[in-house]
């Protein structure tokens, strides 16, 4: 439960230990209902669940009792109360689960720890109470700052070691919802480690109608009323864990999850922030001024011009800061308050560029979605956005912006939210549900070419030139964001050398006369070049010459086998297979051109092509006369496949992963 404070690429936030992997099977029934089933004591019943360390190998821990009761009124006030037991059994999990904290909002929020203790199997206790405890604000990092009311409760405990039990009960209390009667609760029923019991409990009003969203569960909830309350019960007992596996998908039919909400519409969640925010997208005349002198300086001729000018402007002019506090986590300020400190927040910078372009009647929208997961259709609540940007008309379509991605052109997005849900706040308070659009991944490109003239005696010079379209282009354009001085050149230099020639090149490789662009021009075209040189890029090994292929050239063969032999050394597939896992959704393509000395030539490698659902890998090598040419092309795709699609996954990273040359022969001139 996160305000609108999240910038682009600033995903800062501590949420409360996480109650997850809880599922059942029972009758669904109605009659009394039983007492919450967490004691208000702690039970040292909990060690009948321990385990044989011989039967938790390859986990470093087991959970043994995993309890969680969620009370939640109509209003959106709720107190969720939580008991989690742990076996350790790595003693390398040890320090982690030593170490436990727990986040709230201190303005509305009460955390209160019910419990700690540290004992044996053999019921000993080792510690029953923390060694430390500290409350601390979660402090806002020097670049993106976010300024907000969350506290951290830290705990230190003592004697954690592997062969011991952290049992730990806590609770939060919720007084004061920023929208009346909104709420969010997330329980995953499986995970990653073992669960000897589990038991998750939802108790509302008799005559409320939670929104519950249950996905892939195998079992059946228990409904039981009493004392004008409604209880919704899941219990589950010795659940398996969820093996990670390489290139898994977020979304499968594995992962059982309930979520919880109001029983709530889009509309209405837009029509509390238009409530909130239809005030501040009014200029006022030095609000006015200000946008105005930053158009006639664009020189903008037309509507693009201007609305290109508007969004460099807030972008990259207006820097980043968020003062999450009460409602100013969720109501923007106004663009006087915004333009006369240069300051702002994700929606802060939306609204600012929403109202600029009103006063140029070009048709603006503020846009809630999320940053830190896919928000979920069906479950309509504040809580499932923490972050804002812009939409504009274009015709019958939208382009989207996000204001605090400073390096990402007008009409872009990041690729972390493309198509992913999100609500566009109608001027009427109307929400418009939209996926945000994807760019194809063709439009993703990343080349490089490299071309060498080799002398008789071995030495190398030439230049590279890199170009970068879409998202490849975001990280470049932002490091380039400032003119290089002469420490960082001399660092880039020093990286790129690096990456062109590797640890194999010897005769010292170089990068030398650096030409770069300048990454705050976003109708730039995104293109680096410089000169490159090696002393000794062809050697003579005993009685034969070698030709020292660069590192940038050899392509990605080797990281495709290593990703062969993990997945070789894994059993049956389980969880569906996510494609830009694989390989990005971008084409990368690599170019090696090389003027060789007078009759020299080249034993080619044999070229490589495989094409799969994922994604295709090309290969060729040629030599016309004196000119050598090597043409690497990679390029992904996206969607989301079966998991017994895994074989010709394995058949395409063997075929790829053999395409490797550190060095190729060389056949110098006959002798006359």
């Amino acid at each position: 439960m996160r305000p609108f404070d999240m910038p682009f690429g600033t995903l800062r936030s501590l949420a409360l230990s996480a109650l997850a992997f809880l599922f059942a099977r029972t009758a669904s029934a109605q009659g009394v209902a039983p007492p919450s089933p967490l004691p208000l004591v702690p039970s040292d019943s909990v060690l009948r669940l321990a385990v044989d360390p011989a039967r938790a190998i390859g986990q470093p821990f087991v959970v043994l009792l995993q309890e969680s009761s969620f009370r939640v009124e109509a209003d959106g006030r709720w107190l969720q109360r939580n008991r989690r037991a742990v076996q350790v059994v790595d003693e390398n999990a040890a320090r982690g689960l030593a170490e436990q904290a727990f986040a709230f909002a201190s303005s509305h929020q009460t955390l209160t720890i019910e419990w700690v203790r540290v004992l044996r199997t053999t019921g000993v206790v080792v510690a029953d109470k923390p060694a430390q405890i500290q409350d601390a604000d979660v402090p806002a990092a020097m670049a993106n700052p976010i300024y907000q009311d969350q506290r951290v409760r830290r705990l230190s405990l003592a004697g954690v070691s592997a062969g011991t039990v952290v049992d730990i009960a806590w609770s939060v209390k919720e007084s004061a919802p920023p929208r009346a009667g909104d709420f969010l609760f997330r329980a995953g029923l499986n995970g990653p480690t073992s669960i000897r019991r589990s038991l998750i409990e939802l108790d509302v009003p008799e005559g409320y109608a939670p929104n519950i969203v249950e996905r892939n569960l195998t079992v059946q909830r228990r409904d039981d009323i009493a004392n004008g309350r409604r209880r919704y019960t899941w219990t589950a007992s010795d659940q398996p864990g969820i093996r990670g596996e390489p290139f898994a998908a977020d979304s499968n039919g594995v992962v059982q999850t309930i979520t919880v909400g109001p029983r709530s519409t889009w509309t209405e969640i837009a029509s509390w922030y238009h409530g909130l925010s239809k005030d501040r997208y009014a200029l006022s005349a030095s609000a006015a001024s200000r946008i105005d002198s930053v158009v006639k300086a664009s020189v903008a001729r037309t509507k693009l011009d201007t609305v290109r000018a508007v969004h460099r402007f807030v972008a990259q002019d207006i820097r980043y800061l968020s003062v999450a506090l009460g409602m100013g986590s969720y109501q923007p300020r106004t663009p006087d308050e915004v333009l006369s400190t240069s300051l702002g927040d994700c929606k802060d910078k939306a609204t600012l560029f929403v109202a600029a372009l009103r006063r140029y009647r070009i048709a603006a929208n503020t846009v809630l979605l999320s940053l830190s997961q896919r928000p979920d259709p069906n479950v309509p609540t504040v809580f499932q956005f923490n972050h804002a940007i812009a939409a504009v008309r274009d015709g019958a379509n939208w382009m989207y912006t996000d204001l605090t991605a400073e390096a990402i052109p007008y009409g872009e997005l990041p690729d972390a939210y493309q198509g992913s849900f999100a609500i566009i706040i109608g001027d009427d308070g109307a929400a418009q549900r939209v996926m945000l659009p994807v760019r194809p991944t063709e439009r993703n490109v990343s080349s490089l070419q490299l071309t060498m003239q080799i002398g008789a005696d071995g030495r190398a010079v030439g230049r590279a030139v890199e170009r970068a379209e879409g998202s490849p282009t975001y990280g470049l354009r932002l490091g380039l964001s400032t003119p290089l001085d002469s420490t960082r050149r001399a660092a880039f230099s020093r990286s790129l050398t690096q990456r062109i020639f590797g640890a194999e090149v010897t005769g010292n490789p170089r990068v030398d006369s650096l030409v770069v662009f300048n990454g705050r021009d976003l109708a730039s075209s995104a293109q680096i070049s410089y000169a490159v040189s090696a002393d000794e890029l062809v050697r003579t090994i005993g009685t034969s010459k070698v030709l020292s292929v660069p590192s940038v050239v050899r392509g990605p063969a080797r990281s495709f086998r290593t990703a062969l032999r993990e997945l070789e050394s894994r059993g049956p597939r389980q969880l569906p297979i996510d494609a830009s896992r694989i390989l990005a959704p971008m084409a990368n393509i690599t170019e090696w051109i090389v003027t060789l000395p007078p009759g020299w030539t080249i034993d080619l490698p044999a070229n490589v092509s495989a094409t799969s659902f994922f994604g295709s890998y090309s290969s060729t090598w040629t030599q016309n006369g004196r000119e050598l040419r090597q043409v690497r092309r990679l390029q992904g795709q996206r969607g989301i496949f079966g998991p017994e699609r895994i074989a010709e996954v394995l058949v395409w990273l063997r075929t790829v992963g053999a395409d490797d040359q550190d060095f190729l022969t060389v056949k110098p001139a006959a002798a006359p």
